[in-house]
């Protein structure tokens, strides 16, 4: 399980080539599908690991607004779970996963972020309820 936090970029671990079909020089492709929902994000990343072929660094910053950096890890996360599928790709930065070796990881993500507005729905009468949804 990875967890991400709010307050800026996290670095996640992982280990990718113990599952690769194109040892010599694999790229990967995250994809993340929100629970209970159809969102997906697919994005790409850097390797920061020195040591690749024992365990893999990631950098995942949350973006704000719409400052997305999709080949940075730059991704736009609403709170809640997530199930995060890593493709490996001969490709760097290749977001089009029919040109996609395979899956080499699967597993389940965390975005702790805390929304900045809590959203609410008004009545026919103007009164206004807090509106929770369940992730």
């Amino acid at each position: 399980m990875l967890i991400i936090s709010a307050t800026g970029s996290t670095n996640v671990y992982v280990t990718l080539y113990e599952n690769c079909q194109n040892i010599y020089n694999p790229y990967f492709t995250w994809v993340i599908n929100r629970k209970g929902s159809n969102d997906t994000v697919y994005f790409t990343n850097d390797d920061l690991s020195y040591a690749p072929y024992y365990w893999n660094e990631f950098q995942i910053t949350p973006a704000t607004n719409s400052n997305y950096g999709l080949t940075q890890g730059i991704i736009p996360l609403i709170p809640g779970e997530y199930v995060y599928n890593i493709w490996e790709t001969t490709d760097q930065y290749d977001l089009n996963l029919t040109t996609g070796v395979g899956i080499v990881e699967t597993g389940i993500l965390i975005y702790d972020g805390i929304p900045s507005v809590t959203p609410d729905f008004t009545l026919n009468n103007n009164q206004v309820i807090p509106v929770f949804k369940p992730n």
